[in-house]
């Protein structure tokens, strides 16, 4: 048997009209019941596979949406990956992945490689050089072209559908509430000062001790955090700890155990990372939780309704985090 059988060797076996066999595969009225049957049976049979690429060029589709990511390391950016991957899968859409490892470069790459026919849409996170260079332009006036939806690091200059995560108010509410438990003293440690997502977070952290105590700010490499915290911790100069991502978080949970005040809770510590990470600490991690795969659900949707209706207003959709608590809070 012959792979990959065209359709105008098809329409040659059956008698009929190439015409008569597209419009059969794709359940056309025009064609009747057992000439459908018959054409499907046949196209099965001979393994007749429809040249996709034909069928974008014809429609001016490809039925693909490209999806930017800054990192897959990053466990909210893989959930939000998933929650992305569970919507598409339910669609007639396919996506395509590009990783830009948080490059200028390779995000420029990637974008005008993805809305040079590539794609029919793009769903991206900026990279985390791209906020330190502040340069968009190779996101301005994309809009004009293909659909944009950016999620949780937001450009404020670009015009285009986003989800965003409520950086500012999960880490104000956390803050917060280590201040509602009685803790006098809390340091902020950071491995993402340089994003629009860590700014957030700091700024929302500085509003919540305004009236406590005078910021106490470290930012920097894990090994940085580590040194400036064992130094703080042997002071006894903090009584707690908000962590702004995993990297961090982690630096914090090492000196922390090492130093042996999170058991006893001499220092509360709260932070980012994943649950299966977080759950199986000793003594567990209390963490902030983005919820990345609702994010990614969401994400897709917008998407989704975007192709539909390009016509209709710009949408913004914030996600609430909450704080899953555990043993070091």
């Amino acid at each position: 048997m012959k792979k990959n059988i065209t359709i105008k060797e098809l329409s040659k076996i059956l008698e009929v009209s190439i015409s008569t066999v597209s419009k059969a595969l794709n359940d056309s009225y025009e064609i009747s019941e057992s000439t459908k049957q018959r054409i499907k049976e046949a196209a099965k049979l001979y393994n007749y596979k429809p040249n996709k690429l034909a069928v974008n060029l014809k429609s001016g589709k490809t039925n693909t949406i490209g999806v930017v990511l800054p990192s897959l390391k990053n466990f909210f950016l893989a959930r939000v990956l998933r929650g992305i991957e569970n919507v598409i899968a339910t669609t007639q859409y396919n996506i395509i992945i590009s990783i830009t490892n948080e490059s200028f470069e390779k995000e420029v790459q990637s974008v005008q490689t993805l809305s040079n026919g590539l794609v029919d849409a793009i769903i991206i996170a900026v990279s985390e050089e791209t906020q330190i260079k502040q340069d968009f332009s190779h996101l301005i006036g994309l809009e004009d072209e293909i659909p944009l939806l950016m999620f949780d690091r937001e450009v404020n200059s670009i015009d285009c559908d986003r989800v965003l995560v409520d950086d500012y108010d999960a880490v104000f509410n956390a803050v917060n509430g280590l201040i509602s438990d009685g803790r006098k003293s809390i340091a902020l440690v950071s491995c993402i000062n340089n994003s629009s997502v860590g700014k957030l977070r700091t700024k929302g952290y500085i509003v919540a001790v305004e009236n406590t105590h005078d910021p106490i700010i470290i930012e920097g490499s894990e090994e940085h955090i580590e040194n400036e915290l064992s130094s703080l911790i042997s002071q006894k100069k903090i009584d707690a700890i908000m962590a702004l991502d995993q990297e961090s978080s982690l630096a914090a949970f090492r000196i922390g155990k090492k130093k042996e005040v999170l058991l006893d809770k001499t220092i509360a510590l709260i932070g980012y990372s994943s649950t299966v990470i977080s759950e199986h600490l000793t003594p567990s991690l209390t963490t902030i939780d983005q919820h990345g795969k609702n994010v990614g659900v969401t994400s897709a949707k917008l998407m989704l309704k975007r192709l539909e209706k390009p016509q209709e207003k710009r949408e913004s959709i914030i996600i609430n985090s909450t704080v899953q608590k555990r043993l070091t809070s």
